[in-house]
């Protein structure tokens, strides 16, 4: 009798593990391999007032490899994965000669590789996107100036749980707004290698490479949840105040925090990410474009701010607003 036990547990066990296995099995084959390919390529970007810029930025490419084909942005494309997903971003380096580019995402652990991209060569680094979040893809070759120049852009992990950026109820969300916070000294621009970075004077503040009026206004009805991604890839720590209500900060650097919490106005460290939930009130906003989204320290303002310029400053700068 005993033996005749022990043998239908071990069946049993053996079946128990048979099951778990498919099972494991199961949920890694469910995970989608996701190909991503960026070309790191010289440009221009429209300035607010009319002129343009000479910028590095990222562009993905329109025929596979071929670098010629993509076009830089500022910045560089909005990146989305699932949680789970097996990701693989080739990075192409179409820089001029003596620029290598390193590729890097802080936050995201990557699998053994190189990290840099030789002018003319690639690099693809790949990793599991076990956490949702907002993240700041960006390469930090020649010691910030590449970032400095726009090779920057937003990496969005997606919660496994539609509508809810980190998987939690006080993440859930109905409208969502990326902003990518920027500044750009011409002067830098127009000679990046040479440049004296202790001269540096921004004198545009963007937000997705717009300054106001340009930047683009988030759409959202009395009753909504706006989740507002930051993601700060400027030279400093920049405070965003949201004027007519609060929002509450709910994540920092792609981790969910114990404790959110209210505020008017959050300071987003530079290379720092934050996410915080908008629930826009019933009434009357505070402005007639709505409920202003704007940088507290008065960022506010298109072009040198000097009367020997001959584009003098205009009002503008890192402005937005939520729109009922």
């Amino acid at each position: 009798m005993r033996t005749s036990v022990h043998r239908r547990t071990r069946v049993l066990v053996v079946l128990l593990l048979a099951t778990f296995g498919l099972s494991c099995v199961g949920s890694s084959a469910s995970a989608a391999t996701v190909s991503i390919e960026l070309c790191a390529v010289t440009g221009t970007a429209p300035l607010p007032g009319g002129g343009t810029v000479p910028i590095w930025g990222f562009g993905i490419p329109a025929a596979a490899g071929d670098c010629n084909s993509a076009t830089a942005s500022l910045p560089g494309p909005q990146l989305a994965v699932d949680q789970g997903d097996l990701v693989t971003i080739t990075v192409r380096n179409a820089l001029p000669p003596g620029h290598a580019v390193s590729f890097e995402i802080p936050g995201v652990t990557f699998d053994p590789g190189p990290a840099d991209a030789a002018p003319g060569a690639a690099v693809s680094r790949s990793f599991t996107a076990g956490r949702p979040g907002t993240y700041l893809y960006q390469s930090g070759g020649n010691a910030g100036r590449q970032e400095a120049m726009g090779l920057s852009g937003a990496l969005l992990v997606r919660s496994s749980v539609p509508g809810q950026a980190y998987g939690t109820p006080d993440t859930a969300y109905d409208v969502e707004a990326v902003l990518v916070l920027m500044a750009i000294d011409p002067a830098f621009n127009a000679a990046p290698d040479t440049f004296d970075l202790q001269n540096y004077r921004a004198t545009y503040w963007l937000i997705n490479g717009k300054g106001y009026p340009n930047t683009t206004p988030i759409s959202a009805t009395a009753g909504q949840r706006v989740l507002l991604r930051y993601l700060n890839a400027g030279y400093d720590n920049t405070s965003m105040t949201l004027l007519g209500t609060h929002q509450q900060v709910v994540a920092r650097d792609a981790r969910l925090l114990t404790n959110a919490f209210p505020a008017s106005t959050e300071t987003i460290p530079a290379g720092a990410t934050e996410d915080t939930v908008v629930t826009v009130p019933v009434g009357s906003p505070p402005s007639s474009h709505g409920f202003p989204l704007y940088n507290r320290q008065l960022h506010l303002t298109n072009g040198p701010q000097t009367g020997t310029s001959p584009t003098p400053a205009t009002g503008g700068g890192m402005l937005t607003f939520i729109q009922p």
